[in-house]
């Protein structure tokens, strides 16, 4: 009986949530990516050109991107200090100091963090297993680049986001499969691992 009485309040728990209270719940659930990391993909779907998809796995300083375009894929890696880049068509690895950018990057839960402020939130409609939210910019928002409008979709079960779409400058931009935890060996760069290739070394 306790039981069943503790699983209707969770079930209760996670309806009937405020805009403000899902995006607290979903920037508590991010708060592990600082140490533990963050993974996600994200697809452009530009006119003309098609659908560029990126994944992306950061680690404290360290990231990896996985980036294809039109069949040729590019692999970056960046520790903070060093970037190499691996051009599959070319087989080409170019090795650069890493910019400004990539030394200041902060930590994974900030790209998400505060990421409807400027924005009207509301609650379009929810599921057994998600809350579909709509993020209007606010006429103060002082980012003039800022999208006009996001769709944002977040887990009950996770309370992390299943996707955020917008659009931006005429392309539409999808982040989706986002997960918390990278196991460090992916974002390790080892030369090794591409044996084949020409290295370019522009430090």
């Amino acid at each position: 009986m306790c039981c069943l009485a503790a699983g209707l309040l969770m079930l209760a728990a996670s309806w009937g949530q405020t805009p403000e209270e899902i995006i607290a719940r979903m920037d508590k659930a991010m708060e592990p990516a600082d140490s533990k990391g963050l993974s996600m993909v994200m697809d452009f779907k530009i006119p003309i050109v098609g659908t560029t998809t990126t994944r992306i796995y950061m680690l404290g300083k360290k990231t990896r991107s996985e980036t294809m375009i039109m069949g040729h894929e590019l692999i970056t890696f960046s520790d903070g200090v060093t970037d190499w880049e691996y051009d599959s068509i070319k087989k080409e690895l170019t090795i650069e100091n890493a910019g400004p950018a990539a030394e200041a990057e902060g930590s994974e839960a900030e790209m998400l963090e505060g990421i409807t402020d400027g924005y009207d939130v509301s609650l379009q409609k929810e599921t057994a297993d998600a809350w579909y939210l709509l993020c209007k910019k606010t006429k103060d928002n002082p980012d003039k680049d800022a999208p006009t409008r996001m769709d944002l979709v977040v887990s009950k079960k996770t309370d992390l986001p299943i996707s955020l779409t917008a659009k931006l400058k005429g392309i539409k931009i999808v982040l989706h499969d986002l997960a918390v935890g990278v196991d460090p060996e992916k974002v390790t760069f080892r030369v090794e691992d591409y044996p084949d290739a020409k290295i370019i070394d522009k430090r």
